[in-house]
């Protein structure tokens, strides 16, 4: 009886422990310690500054006439920034009446140029009552950092364009270049190391920490061997400079890559030509987009020369791919070519032949992510002597991103001359609104694009009050089927003609407000 009582007196204590056992563990409440909300906050986009050549080139040069002095070394820098609803990025020109201070002046943003030291070159800023801030510095011998804040502090829409011309010499050029935020990982391609030339690729650490750049090179061959020059340390607050000659000489187009553990680094490619003693031109390269299985450059010039494609595949397959050319009058059959072999770790030159004078959009369409540039070159005037060629200058177009709700690009200080190309996947049309220098707008210009043509706006067609435009903006009726570049085309003040160009890059409205909470 008594072992019966025993275990009737734990049947409880078991029924209670099995239901402790089976019943699922409560989560615990979070609590919220902070909570706050975070703004982009605002952009620094630094200028790579005047073209500083190897100073053998200089020792080298052999006619006193055209060597006797380096390239110019002045920049210039023109900025616009916009508060994320300005009328002008919606194809219109309207007074804000949403952000405005309580005497009733409307908000437009703050620009900011300081030199290489860090001391204040510019900080007044144009503005009318359209939300748009414009600053140009015409004259720099410096690299410049551009800070752009919204009225609010934030992030506005901007961009920043740095300039500079050679008139004659050895370097005779005009290189246009766009200024940016540092990067981890950037590619250039066109440059070369062919005898008589010289590019750099330089790479600048503005921040605090360390960083170590991987560089590699292709050429025509494949994968040139780095010789121990494959991993270059770049110390806080220095500059390294790559003799890409050094590392792969004897190539008319190569193409680099900087992949960056650390800090990020301001990296861009400077090129010069020359044959003999004729200048060929010179260019300041921005990164590119990133490899794609479709690239479209648009606003590739031809001015009494044959425009070349150069490829590079920077996959570790081959690879082939098409090219097409559009005009005013749609895609020119004769111009295309089909299954243009590219191999792995290689850069290819095409030529493009039968072209006649005007501007087209060269598109290339891939198996495989490729990356693409458009070599598009002018003559200048014949020099007098025996030994002497006709000078040349040269640009090399880059693939133009895909123009989402609005387009927006800063003009040269020194004014805007050339014009800009539009090509369009399906009919529509665009506004394009030029700036003027007072932060006002001109009359929005009204463009009907048919399918895969390609449309050459006038800088003419966009002065405001007869003065050029100090930048623009691009506004699509549909949107992602729209690209844009410009083409900056000045005299050198003898009969000839130096250009340079420029995509036009889709706007970031990133001002959405991020929610940032901390929890136990």
């Amino acid at each position: 009886m008594r072992p019966l009582l025993a275990l009737a007196s734990l049947l409880p204590l078991a029924a209670a422990v099995g239901v402790i056992a089976m019943t699922p563990a409560s989560e615990p409440t979070a609590v919220t310690r902070a909570e706050t909300d975070s703004r982009p906050g605002a952009m620094s986009s630094r200028c790579p500054g005047p073209l500083q050549v190897p100073d053998a080139l200089l020792e080298e040069a052999g006619d006193a006439e055209l060597s006797v002095e380096p390239p110019s070394t002045s920049v210039g820098i023109g900025s616009v920034a916009l508060e994320p609803d300005s009328s002008v990025l919606f194809g219109r020109v309207s007074s804000s009446e949403t952000l405005q201070e309580d005497d009733g002046t409307v908000r437009a943003p703050v620009l900011t140029t300081e030199d290489s030291e860090g001391d204040v070159v510019e900080d007044t800023t144009a503005s009318a009552d359209l939300g748009v801030g414009v600053q140009q510095v015409p004259t720099l011998e410096d690299s410049a950092v551009v800070r752009a804040a919204s009225a609010e502090g934030g992030r506005p829409v901007a961009d920043t364009a740095q300039s500079t011309a050679t008139t004659s010499g050895d370097f005779r050029s005009l290189a246009l270049t766009r200024c940016a935020e540092p990067t981890t990982d950037a590619s250039f391609l066109g440059a070369s190391t062919a005898s008589g030339d010289s590019s750099v690729l330089v790479l600048r650490n503005p921040t605090q920490r360390p960083a170590t750049a991987s560089v590699q090179v292709w050429t025509e061959d494949g994968p040139a061997s780095m010789a121990g020059r494959s991993q270059v340390v770049v110390a806080p607050g220095d500059e390294e400079r790559v003799l890409l000659e050094s590392v792969a000489g004897g190539h008319e187009a190569v193409g680099v890559r900087a992949s960056v553990l650390g800090a990020p680094l301001s990296m861009h490619i400077q090129t010069t030509e020359r044959d003999g003693l004729t200048p060929g031109g010179a260019e300041i390269l921005d990164p590119l987009p990133g490899a794609g299985v479709e690239q479209v450059m648009p606003g590739v010039n031809v001015l009494g020369t044959e425009p070349e494609l150069v490829l590079t595949n920077p996959q570790g397959s081959d690879t082939t791919a098409s090219v097409a050319v559009s005009g005013a009058d749609g895609p020119i059959a004769a111009a295309g070519l089909e299954d243009v072999e590219v191999p792995a770790g290689t850069v290819v030159r095409v030529p493009l032949t039968g072209l006649k004078d005007g501007s087209y959009t060269v598109s290339v369409t891939a198996a495989d992510p490729v990356l693409a540039v458009t070599r598009s070159s002018a003559l200048g005037a014949e020099l007098s002597g025996d030994t002497l060629g006709t000078p040349v200058d040269f640009t090399l177009v880059s693939s133009a991103p895909a123009l989402g709700t609005s387009g927006v690009l800063a003009l040269p200080a020194e004014g805007a001359a050339g014009g800009l190309t539009l090509t369009a996947e399906t009919a529509g049309s665009v506004s394009i609104v030029p700036l003027a220098a007072d932060g006002s707008a001109g009359t929005p210009v009204e463009v009907d694009l048919a399918a895969d043509a390609s449309v050459w706006v006038s800088s003419r067609a966009l002065a405001v009050d007869g003065a050029p435009a100090s930048g623009l903006t691009v506004v699509p009726e549909v949107p992602g089927a729209v690209r844009a570049s410009w083409m900056q085309r000045e005299s050198d003040g003898a009969d000839g003609v130096l250009l340079s160009s420029l995509p036009v890059l889709s706007a970031q409205q990133s001002g959405e407000t991020l929610t940032v909470r901390v929890q136990d």
